[in-house]
């Protein structure tokens, strides 16, 4: 098999091997009660992980794919961001903007760390 054909499928084996960091921030385990507010109502939510540009949380009521939403967390308070999956109770989330490296740092003193993955 000729060699670019091997070469144009490197991708594929990277994005397939579980060793391979593939996000585009480190991830920060937490063990935090928050909430989210979507659609007018409050939400009750445990927050899992993470990072300045998102989070992975657990939730017992229904987030939707694409919804905006604002997520409660220590320094920033009610922050924005978008509800990028859903799958069985856990939800990723990317927030709209960044968190500042200053608050950031500031926002992960007061959270508790996690020190299991679920």
């Amino acid at each position: 098999m000729p060699n670019s054909v091997l070469a144009s499928l490197d991708h594929v084996m990277r994005s397939r091997d579980p060793s391979v960091e593939q996000r585009r921030a480190k991830r920060d385990l937490v063990d935090l009660v928050s909430h989210v507010t979507v659609r007018g109502r409050t939400q009750g939510v445990r927050i899992i992980n993470i990072s300045p540009l998102g989070l992975m949380c657990r939730s017992d009521d229904t987030l939707l794919t694409g919804e905006r939403i604002t997520v409660w967390l220590p320094v920033v308070k009610d922050y924005p961001a978008e509800i990028r999956w859903a799958e069985d109770g856990r939800v990723g989330m990317e927030f709209l903007t960044p968190v500042n490296p200053r608050l950031y740092d500031a926002m992960m003193a007061l959270i508790p760390p996690r020190q299991t993955i679920w």
